[in-house]
């Protein structure tokens, strides 16, 4: 039986050995588990980015992957350290609202407080956690060990307050910027969309979130200074250089300036509004 892959996510960068380090204590414990780099650029101490590269990216692994997350501005508080079950998968990392945007897509199966010592480093360190407590328990459920066996159930996992997505009227949907990527595209809230003929549906991925058709005839992206997108298909609609709002691969809709930087552009990022329109 091939052994389950172990994925990193990080706020820990490349340029220090923090990351090879992780990788030295896995492999030590569970040498046949392929490790993936999910992403170590998400900005320092930022959990709520480290949530949605986390939601953006788990779906893609197989069943059975495990994955080690490390956003822990809080480490060596009394913050707990934790592991679960999410869709076949299995998650480790602080108990710190990293977690927001899995649960609240699905609660977890089974959770546990990792604070069995046998599944840890020797010696454990007040600011690396990373290495001694979350490397060696996802190298443990990749080698087989029971969530059970880690600690006592962790109960319910905090979380942080969820976006904004709201149908403020008929003709309207209000939403905020997520994320801004590597590129200065701008990932907003408000989703999911998907354009048909005549009408755009939004399948809301947030609990309470709008759901419903709207007429696809003039939709309109209002940024914060007062102008008006259209909605494209892509981003060389438009010419190079101009502003582009578009539905991105993710089924949100972003703002991306063709070839060049948006976030830059407008000097807009995460917590900043945008509106969807369908008035003429």
């Amino acid at each position: 039986m091939t052994a389950p892959p172990i994925a990193l996510l990080t706020d820990f960068g490349t340029e220090d050995t923090y990351v090879g380090v992780m990788k030295g204590v896995i492999a030590d414990i569970a040498p046949t588990s392929p490790i993936f780099d999910v992403t170590h650029a998400v900005p320092q101490g930022d959990i709520r980015q480290g949530a949605f590269k986390l939601w953006q990216s788990i779906r893609f692994f197989p069943k059975g992957t495990v994955f080690v997350v490390v956003i822990d501005p809080g480490v060596g508080t009394d913050r707990r350290a934790v592991a679960f079950s999410w869709k076949d998968r299995l998650v480790v990392g602080p108990d710190n609202g990293v977690f927001t945007y899995l649960l609240m897509e699905e609660p977890a199966k089974e959770a546990a407080v990792l604070e069995n010592h046998d599944y840890q480093l020797h010696v454990v360190s007040t600011t690396f956690h990373g290495r001694d407590i979350f490397a060696p328990a996802g190298g443990h459920l990749a080698a087989g060990v029971r969530l059970q066996d880690f600690g006592d159930p962790a109960g319910e996992l905090i979380r942080f307050p969820l976006p904004r997505l709201d149908q403020q009227a008929d003709s309207a949907v209000d939403g905020e910027i997520l994320h801004v990527d590597h590129f200065g595209n701008l990932i907003s809230s408000i989703g999911f969309l998907k354009r048909d003929r005549d009408k755009i549906h939004i399948q809301s991925w947030m609990p309470e979130g709008p759901a419903r058709d709207f007429p696809a005839a003039h939709p309109k992206v209002l940024l914060p200074d007062g102008r008006k997108l259209d909605l494209e298909g892509t981003f060389g609609d438009v010419p190079q250089g101009d502003l582009v709002a578009y539905i991105g691969s993710e089924a949100m809709l972003e703002v991306a300036v063709n070839r060049g930087n948006a976030a830059r552009a407008l000097g807009l990022g995460p917590g900043d509004p945008v509106k969807l329109t369908f008035d003429d």
